[in-house]
């Protein structure tokens, strides 16, 4: 009489997004995963697995399925999008730096989905939507924070005569320039 013992492996195997039976790991010989710790049929590798539930591996070894499953409590990871600010305004040039979005381990994309995160010295685009994903316990959200970029240019300078006169004394209120809303300064 042949008596297999059962598999052996992690009792808690972590994920994250997603997974299927095929992502289940057990040490043994011609492992087969169960959704019950006793009867019914095995599970086809295409099974997604479920979060918080627990799945039965055994072993076959010479033809005999060990008796006893082995026991494993998956544990899927999904984490949403980081928040913040939709719309984010910067004045003249700003960088993937300068964007900012509420959560761990933030990743800035040029698309919602794919793509590799861009660097932060990239020069943003007026107009241009970027998005921000978040990583938690090394699971990165397959969702993404959309933030539109705002870059408002400088004005034209202001114009006028670079020498102005006055007698006796003045104020920079005495001061005439073609502009809107001019400031003066004492230095360049």
């Amino acid at each position: 009489v042949n008596s297999t013992l059962s598999p052996s492996g992690l009792s808690t195997q972590t994920f994250c997004n997603s997974a299927t039976v095929a992502s289940l790991t057990a040490t043994g010989t011609n492992i087969k995963w169960y959704s019950s710790s006793t009867g019914g049929t095995s599970l086809a590798n295409t099974t997604s697995l479920i979060n918080g539930a627990v799945y039965y591996a055994t072993q076959t070894i010479s033809g005999c399925e060990s008796s006893v499953r082995f026991p494993v409590t998956v544990v899927i990871n999904s984490p949403s999008a980081p928040t913040g600010a939709s719309t984010q305004t910067f004045c003249n040039s700003a960088t993937i730096a300068s964007l900012s979005a509420t959560g761990s381990n933030i990743q800035w994309y040029a698309t919602t989905i794919g793509g590799s995160p861009l660097s932060n010295t990239t020069a943003l685009v007026n107009g241009t939507t970027y998005y921000a994903s978040q990583t938690i316990v090394g699971c990165e959200s397959l969702t993404r924070f959309p933030v539109n970029v705002i870059i408002n240019t400088l004005p034209v300078p202001p114009t006028g005569s670079s020498n102005q006169l006055f007698c006796n004394s003045a104020t920079v209120s005495n001061l005439t320039i073609t502009g809107q809303n001019i400031q003066w300064y004492t230095t360049a």
